[in-house]
């Protein structure tokens, strides 16, 4: 007798309670209270859900059974059914009946009216299109089934593309959409590419795109704007063939250039002015092109020997007021106090100074700006604590006016001039919150907090004018180039008589002719005027002369000065001499030409 113990402290499961979470787990039925999924409608998960209600319908028929007797279940529980058909059908795939399974599969997938995708009608061609024919009835109603879940699809797609404007939110409304039907790129059993409604959405959003950022191009005027330029066609055309590739890279070629004439140009070269203006300019070029450029290192080591010039200059005027006003307020604070006569004096005398070195601080500020520590040290002297705070307080909210104005967007970007103004500014306000956080702390943290990125970007160009500790200085004139000398034209001085014009001399004559020795005509019978004239000249006067030579015995260098004339009348005899004036006309007719030959 076998006893058979119960588990303990085990609860009846409550009816259908078994088959909800098992359903669950293969994607049939979420748990109660939790959203409802999409069921998986791939052909692994039907089969595996298929096997899965037949061994717990089939453990349900005996269940009332088992417990009447009191033993063990006699069937195996559904999740272990379905792992054993698995192994099975892994270790027998010979057994399988791929017509009847793909059958069934294909019409409980393609008999649904209502969330079907793609994706499902996909799995099931993939799996069994290996195993049948082409002509299949299963692949066959799968194709079918998919051309018309194909349908549906494109509408959908195209309804989300209402809003895309660019071919970059065209792809991402694809994507989306690819994903949430499940759709291949081509049908099954090939094709052409599914949706070519969206095919044809595309090329025209991309000749859109192109002429957008063409009209926009000319408006990028600094390397942020066409840096964002150069993104921006990336990101829109990616694979495809557009010029706008190479007019980006022209427009970069044709801005390094204008920044390099511009660094040449704009002060002079070596560049001369206003240390703040240079100071700015400087930074930008760098900013822009780089502080290894060549132009950037002659233009920052140009402005480097200036501000260590102007520094000195502004140091040293500066320095002599602020002595007088030392000198004066020492009196005037001593302790015991001075007699009133005198306090008043020394008061009257203090305002005196100040009227005289505050247009001085005035303009040295206006020519250094805030790039020398040395000369705002003296400022804070001149104007003592508290207005130096209330100074430097105004300076920076001037300077924050400029950098809280609304950032353009990054394609185009700023223009040349905004750009190295709102560089300029950042800069400034980063050298002048070095002394505000001594004299207002809070504020000058308030600020920091405020503009924290747009300063982090100008902190690496803040000390590019700063010499470094320990630096050789070289005021010998190196960089000037050999025979530099600057000098002033003095004034009231005559200009010059200009210079008479002078005829160019004559050339010299041409010397005549040697004359021949002797000169000889001859008639050439047989030969005319209009023959000579028709054929080659120059050939038959070479012939003639060649055999005047050999008949002669000369050489043929002798012979020069060979022409053709008209015969002379026939009344006339032959003579060896040309006729005398006054000669009767020479008869054309007498069908011969004369050849007048001088031998030299």
């Amino acid at each position: 007798t076998t006893q058979h113990r119960q588990p303990a402290a085990r609860s009846r499961p409550r009816p259908g309670a078994r088959g909800t979470r098992g359903m669950s787990l293969w994607g049939l039925q979420t748990a109660a209270g939790g959203p409802r999924k999409p069921p998986r409608l791939d052909p692994d998960s039907i089969l595996r859900t298929v096997i899965y209600v037949q061994a717990a319908f089939r453990r349900f028929l005996i269940e009332e059974l088992r417990v009447v007797a009191g033993i063990r279940p006699t069937m195996p529980a559904p999740s272990l059914a379905v792992s054993l058909w698995c192994c099975r059908r892994l270790l027998r795939p010979e057994l399988i009946d791929v017509e009847s399974e793909g059958m069934a599969v294909a019409v409980m997938i393609c008999a649904r009216e209502k969330g079907l995708t793609l994706g499902p009608i996909v799995a099931a061609y993939e799996r069994y299109a290996p195993s049948l024919p082409s002509d299949h009835p299963v692949l066959e109603l799968l194709r079918e089934r998919f051309f018309e879940v194909e349908q549906d699809a494109e509408e959908d797609l195209m309804s989300r593309l209402r809003a895309a404007e660019l071919p970059s939110q065209a792809r991402a409304v694809y994507a989306e959409a690819k994903a949430y039907w499940g759709a291949p790129e081509r049908p099954p059993g090939g094709g052409e590419p599914l949706f070519p409604k969206f095919q044809a959405l595309m090329e025209s959003l991309r000749h859109q795109a192109e002429e957008s950022l063409t009209r926009m191009l000319p408006h990028c005027r600094t390397r942020a704007g066409l840096q964002a330029m150069d993104e921006a066609v990336e990101l829109e055309f990616q694979e495809w063939p557009t010029t706008l590739r190479a007019r980006v890279r022209f427009a970069k070629v044709s801005y390094n250039e204008y920044l390099g004439q511009m660094g040449q140009t704009a002060f002079g070269w070596p560049p001369v002015g206003p240390l703040g203006p240079l100071c700015s300019s400087g930074r930008w070029l760098a900013t822009e092109l780089s502080e290894d450029h060549i132009i950037v290192e002659d233009f920052v080591a140009a402005v480097k020997r200036l501000r260590r010039q102007a520094e000195q200059d502004a140091a040293a005027e500066l320095r002599t007021h602020l002595d007088a006003l030392t000198e004066v307020r020492t009196k005037l604070n001593t302790d015991p106090s001075p007699p009133r006569l005198l306090l008043e004096g020394y008061r009257a005398e203090i305002e005196e100074l100040l009227a005289m070195a505050m247009p001085v601080l005035e303009r040295r500020r206006q020519e250094v700006g805030t790039e020398s520590h040395e000369v705002i040290q003296l400022a804070k002297g001149i104007l003592l604590p508290g207005p130096f705070a209330a100074k430097l307080l105004e300076e920076c909210e001037q300077v924050a006016l400029v950098l809280r104005r609304p950032d353009p967007p990054a394609n185009p970007g700023l223009s040349n001039e905004e750009g190295e103004e709102r560089s300029a500014a950042a800069v400034q306000l980063t050298q002048l919150l070095v002394y505000l956080k001594v004299e207002l702390p809070k504020l000058a943290a308030a600020y920091e907090t405020e503009f924290c990125a747009k300063l982090e970007r100008a902190r690496p160009t803040v000390g590019l004018f700063t010499e470094q500790p320990g630096a050789v200085v070289d005021e010998e004139g190196w960089w000037k180039p050999p025979g530099f000398d600057t000098f002033e034209r003095p004034l009231g001085e005559s200009t010059p008589p200009p210079t008479p014009w002078r005829p160019p001399p004559e050339p010299p004559p041409t010397p005549p002719e040697v004359q021949p020795d002797m000169t000889v005509n001859m008639r050439l019978h047989g030969v005319t005027m209009e023959e000579a004239q028709q054929n080659s000249e120059i050939l038959l006067l070479e012939k003639l002369a060649m055999i005047v030579a050999k008949e002669c015995g000369i050489p043929r260098e002798w012979i020069t000065n060979i022409a053709l004339a008209p015969p002379r009348p026939k009344e006339e005899p032959m003579v060896d001499q040309e006729p005398a004036e006054g000669d009767a006309e020479w008869d054309a007719e007498a069908a011969a030409a004369v050849v007048g030959v001088a031998v030299g």
